[in-house]
């Protein structure tokens, strides 16, 4: 029961960033500088918890596709795809912030090739190959790899606090 009180919270957290993506990024003008949902979404993949965030995922596109206007269902196949391709680097089990890193940067990149591979076959523009786009990249890149240090530190913390409860379950 708690496992899936957990699951229920991090699919809430997950749909609330595409609301805060759709509704607060474009008042402050931040909303072409980042994918909150992605970013989310990257950082937290991992082969165990991957079915609750491809769920999180389709559940995010959809609420980006129909709050912003877009294609339904694209948002969602690139965040799904995204989730897929950056569990699969980084593999099950501890990671330091570089898998992380590289697992989050894969995963980014998939997800910006599928867009504009989508957006071009449907005929809808799209902001990843617009102005601005090797800034918005660094900017992403370097956003991944502090998050994916962070993430591995404060794992690593638990890991020291509690080193048994993963590995007995």
């Amino acid at each position: 029961l708690l496992m899936m009180n957990r699951r229920t919270l991090l699919l809430l957290a997950i749909a609330f960033t595409a609301l805060i993506q759709a509704r607060l990024l474009p008042e402050v003008g931040l909303e072409t500088l980042f994918n909150l949902p992605l970013f989310v979404l990257l950082l937290l993949s991992s082969v165990r918890r991957r079915s609750t965030l491809i769920a999180g995922a389709f559940a995010a596109g959809i609420l980006l596709d129909a709050l912003l206007w877009r294609p339904l269902g694209q948002s969602a196949l690139t965040l799904s795809v995204a989730v897929l391709v950056a569990a699969a680097v980084r593999g099950d089990g501890d990671a330091g912030w570089a898998r992380r890193s590289t697992a989050a940067i894969t995963g980014y990149a998939a997800a910006a090739a599928l867009l504009i591979l989508s957006s071009n076959l449907l005929g809808v523009g799209t902001t990843a190959i617009g102005s601005g786009g090797p800034e918005r990249l660094a900017i992403n890149v370097t956003l991944l790899i502090f998050g994916s240090a962070v993430g591995a530190r404060r794992r690593a913390q638990q890991l020291r606090e509690r080193p048994l409860d993963d590995r007995l379950s």
